[in-house]
């Protein structure tokens, strides 16, 4: 299908769009600035906000007051990947630097190691573990050591062997559920 807009017509839509979008983020964080002087003021303003507008909640509310408090990055609660969900744990200083920033992250080759550079919010869940610990963001050494512990991890061998079944008294019992041994030779009759 053919647009019928010129390209004019759709950068100035482009960024009239980026505009709005810039707008909404600006006043998210006017948002939680007022959230935060009223919570201060007076500890009920939830309650208070919540009867004004049963469309909020608490979780809600508590978004807010961490972008008010400077927290939390308004653009981090936007995309639901990964990177960013562990971007938001760290301070907002980072948070602000590694929205766009992309983030060094070592990876095994056939040679040894290499460094990608990947932004937060396009990792994988297993790069953003990589990556990210309490509060900050590994190096590239602590990145190699985690890749050798989660390779021996994973190269450990599991001897330990789990049986779904046990024998007390007269009874077995099966994944929870008891037996007597006229039950069993049922059981065992009927797979014949």
């Amino acid at each position: 299908m053919k647009s019928t807009i010129t390209k004019n017509t759709l950068d100035a839509k482009i960024t009239e769009f980026i505009s709005l979008w810039q707008q909404g983020i600006d006043a998210w964080i006017r948002a939680g600035e007022i959230l935060v002087e009223m919570v201060e003021n007076d500890p009920h303003t939830y309650d208070y906000i919540i009867q004004k507008c049963p469309l909020m909640n608490a979780g809600i509310l508590g978004r807010f007051e961490q972008i008010g408090r400077k927290i939390l990055h308004p653009q981090l609660l936007l995309t639901a990947s990964p990177g960013f969900a562990k971007l938001k744990r760290l301070p907002i200083s980072l948070q602000e630097r590694y929205l766009d920033e992309p983030i060094p992250i070592v990876v095994q080759t056939d040679d040894g190691t290499d460094v990608l550079l990947v932004q937060a919010k396009n990792m994988t869940k297993d790069q953003a573990d990589q990556v990210f610990t309490s509060g900050r963001v590994r190096t590239e050494g602590e990145q190699k050591a985690w890749l050798m512990d989660m390779r021996s991890k994973m190269a450990k061998p599991c001897n330990k062997v789990d049986r779904v079944w046990t024998v007390k008294g007269n009874k077995a019992i099966i994944n929870g559920v008891e037996f007597t041994r006229k039950e069993i030779v049922g059981i065992l009759s009927a797979m014949d």
